[in-house]
């Protein structure tokens, strides 16, 4: 009864929020430093409630507030959202979770690596945004992953990509030209990413090899 109620309640917020989406989007747009702190609250809430896509809103923090400030807001709500829900399924709905796994496409590949060492899986599917991180929270959810590892795990990958985020916002109303640039910059990343990936994973390989 409870685990319906929480599904209700959820249904419910996301419901709301969908409905005043713009008068949400017009306070997130407001010119006023005094609202910053409760942009850090809202973020953790567009994370679990997407009514608004978190990339628009994570832009929409570097053009208002700048790279720091920006990176800071949408690290914390990024980071906060996939902790709550990793904790949602974990102590509540992992049935729920596995029945949604089984319809995820993409899976086969990040269960083989979860196998081999659970944070560096994690880790590398952050840094390298290829599968849906509830997809990720679900599965680290009705895991074994300890939790202090998935968070830390969480909150170092999600470094690059709030980062890159808060400077589009920025360049785009200040310096658009530099936007190509880090752009380029963050390919070379995930392709430097993907390579110690597949060396971790050959490595493991070997490792894993009977002599």
């Amino acid at each position: 009864m409870k685990k319906w109620l929480l599904l209700f309640l959820y249904a419910l917020i996301f419901a709301i929020g969908f409905v005043y989406r713009d008068v949400l989007l017009n306070w997130l747009s407001s010119d006023s430093p005094d609202l910053l702190p409760f942009m850090f609250l809202a973020a953790v809430f567009l994370g679990l409630f997407p009514v608004i896509p978190f990339g628009i809103f994570a832009g929409m923090m570097g053009a208002k507030f700048g790279p720091f400030w920006g990176t800071l807001i949408n690290w914390t709500g990024s980071v906060g959202s996939a902790f709550l829900f990793f904790l949602f399924i974990r102590y509540g709905y992992q049935k729920a979770g596995r029945d949604y796994l089984t319809k995820s496409p993409r899976l086969a590949l990040f269960t083989r690596a979860f196998e081999q060492n659970a944070f560096i899986a994690v880790l590398f599917a952050r840094l390298i945004p290829i599968i849906p991180s509830p997809v990720i929270n679900i599965y680290a959810g009705i895991s074994a992953i300890p939790i202090l590892s998935f968070a830390l795990a969480t909150a170092i990958g999600k470094i690059p990509t709030m980062l890159v985020f808060a400077f589009l916002g920025d360049q785009l109303f200040h310096n658009a030209q530099r936007s190509f640039w880090t752009l380029l910059c963050y390919a070379g990343f995930l392709g430097l990413a993907y390579l110690l990936y597949r060396v971790w994973q050959g490595r493991s390989k070997k490792v894993k090899a009977p002599s």
